[in-house]
């Protein structure tokens, strides 16, 4: 192990002969003589010490190079990291909503197309999100505010009244709520179309937003025509001295339209807020209450609602019929009953014209006045459905006893402005008739003078869908006036009704003796058939007559009877 030992054999050959090179592997020849051998002996410790001075050596420089190398690649790997380091902590700060800033995009390439679309997704994600808040304020803004008038809204309007409410209750403030509703503006829009209404709409909110106090007050348009006004620590007197300014400058506002001019108005109802106020429902309904009774004393004035106010409790017996008539519409509890129109000119007719007559009974069956439920059903907008309602089920006992039609001429129905305005009523008039299978010939619609003048351009397009339908249709509650014979001339009206009120003392009164006749003799020259309304007995009955007045309805004819009647009544005959 610390030696090396190299051993040689000595010989004696012949003079002549060289040594052997390959001494060890020649066999001895006879001439050969061994005679010993040399042993060199040679120490391994130096080369030892050689050897561990060259691995000790070469161990320093792996040593230094794997140092190096290391250097080289944590510089190397920290040059591809850093960037990803640098994207993964901005991706975690925008997670957590805080300020996304630009990624730095020194590195490798394929790091900086990393980088680079990192930048270009979050410049997109801030763009968004810029859009995203304003579009959020828009929206936010829209949601309180009328995009028309640029006053808050009815969503905006309870917020802001719900906040009233509450400060009366903690802070015992007192506070006022005025419930406007514009008077006359229907006939504006339905004239001069939506666009000239939306106009006036917001000249209106102009004069409104004069009387307010900007930092205190609340106005905001709560409805089609109609507006609200909370003014905050304010008093009854006060309220309505504002209330009657803002009725005097808009009944002296004029509006042109077409070369023409409208005058409007506006009717206002005033509630106070105080720490007896409940809740928000209860003082809009009050509120809206007043303005209903303002317009009902005439319009275009102001009506403050006080506790215990008889003219309120007058309208909470209107709700409670508006609630009966929906439950008589939604079970079918309403009666049809119909009145005998007479011929006047044919006497021998064999057929019968019949005006359709609706009845309405309490929970206890007595009746209630037809006038009553009317101007509870308008009040509630339920006019529309109420006309729906007699419409189908006339056609439908029509239907049910078509064996008895031919000993009916014509069935007379009434329709409210209300009707008129809704643009799907005529639709529904059309598939009752294919449902039915009624010939449109036997019915004739009534409308009022009022409806036909409040309402023209509408009315006048009813009537024409109407006629090419195949209907008639009859003009009630005719009174005498230039306006009125200038209306009906470009109308293609069947039947003119003269108003009732002419023929209760016909006989002696000799100014609605020749009004009456007046009425029928240009109702004949426009080609317009008339009818006599309210004939109660046989004296008017035969005035009537005589003034060539073609037919006539009243209670000396015959009384209102149920259809059912009528129609048994027909199908024994």
């Amino acid at each position: 192990d610390n030696n090396w030992q190299f051993l040689i054999p000595v010989l004696i050959k012949d003079d002549n002969q060289s040594l052997n090179e390959q001494l060890f592997n020649s066999p001895l020849t006879k001439k050969e003589k061994l005679i010993g051998y040399v042993i060199v002996t040679s120490s391994k410790a130096k080369l030892k010490t050689i050897g561990k001075g060259i691995l000790f050596t070469i161990s320093a420089i792996a040593s230094i190079i794997s140092l190096l190398l290391l250097f080289a690649l944590h510089q190397i790997i920290k040059r591809l990291t850093q960037p990803l380091y640098a994207i993964s902590d901005t991706m975690r700060k925008t997670e957590r909503g805080e300020g996304v800033s630009q990624i730095c995009s020194n590195g490798p390439q394929e790091v900086n197309h990393i980088a680079e679309a990192y930048n270009r997704m979050s410049r997109a994600l801030a763009e968004r999100d810029e859009a995203l808040r304003k579009q959020n304020i828009h929206l936010e803004r829209q949601a309180i505010h009328d995009h028309l008038t640029g006053l808050i809204n009815r969503t905006g309007f309870e917020q802001a009244l719900s906040l009233v409410i509450e400060e009366c209750k903690t802070l015992d403030a007192h506070h006022i709520l005025c419930y406007m509703d514009l008077d006359k503006f229907k006939i504006v829009n339905d004239s001069c179309g939506h666009n000239s209404g939306d106009e006036l709409l917001q000249n209106v909110s102009e004069i409104f937003t004069q009387h307010i106090r900007k930092d205190s007050d609340t106005l905001a348009r709560v409805g089609g025509d109609e507006f609200a006004l909370i003014l905050r620590s304010c008093s009854i007197e006060k309220a309505q001295t504002i209330g009657e300014a803002i009725c005097r400058q808009v009944e002296n506002y004029r509006f042109n339209c077409d070369g023409r001019t409208y005058s409007i108005g506006v009717s206002i109802g005033i509630t106070q807020l105080d720490e007896n106020t409940v809740n928000l429902h209860d003082v809009v309904s009050r509120a809206d209450s007043a303005c209903y009774i303002a317009k009902e004393k005439g319009r275009g004035q102001v009506y403050v609602i006080q506790p215990g106010d008889e003219n309120l409790q007058n309208l909470s017996g209107e709700t409670q019929i508006a609630s009966q008539i929906i439950s008589h519409l939604q079970n079918n509890k309403f009666q049809l009953y119909c009145q005998l129109i007479k011929s006047l000119k044919n006497r021998d007719k064999t057929t019968y014209q019949y005006e359709i007559l609706l009845r309405m009974t309490d929970k206890n069956g007595k009746n209630i006045a037809p006038d009553k439920f009317i101007s509870s059903a308008e009040r509630y907008d339920l006019m529309t459905r109420i006309d729906c309602w007699v419409i189908s089920q006339t056609l439908q006992k029509l239907s049910a006893n078509a064996h008895v039609l031919d000993s009916i001429d014509t069935v007379a129905i009434n329709i409210n402005a209300s009707s008129i305005n809704d643009e799907h009523f005529f639709s529904f008039i059309e598939n009752e008739f294919k449902l039915s299978r009624i010939k449109p010939q036997l019915i004739c619609f009534e409308l009022t003078e009022t409806t036909t003048l409040s309402n023209a351009r509408k009315a006048n397009d009813f009537i024409q869908k109407i006629h090419a339908l195949g209907s008639r249709v009859s003009l009630d509650d005719f009174v005498s006036n230039s306006s009125s014979f200038s209306h009906i001339k470009n109308m293609k009206i069947d039947y003119l009704k003269i108003h009732g009120d002419f023929f209760k003392d016909i006989s002696s009164n000799s100014v609605n003796h020749v009004m009456a006749r007046s009425i029928n003799e240009i109702a004949h020259i426009l080609g317009i058939e008339t009818i006599a309304e309210h004939i109660e007995d046989n004296a008017s009955l035969k005035e009537v007559a005589a003034m060539g007045i073609d037919h006539a309805q009243g209670y000396i004819i015959g009384k209102p009877v149920p259809l059912n009647e009528i129609l048994s009544q027909a199908e024994k005959n």
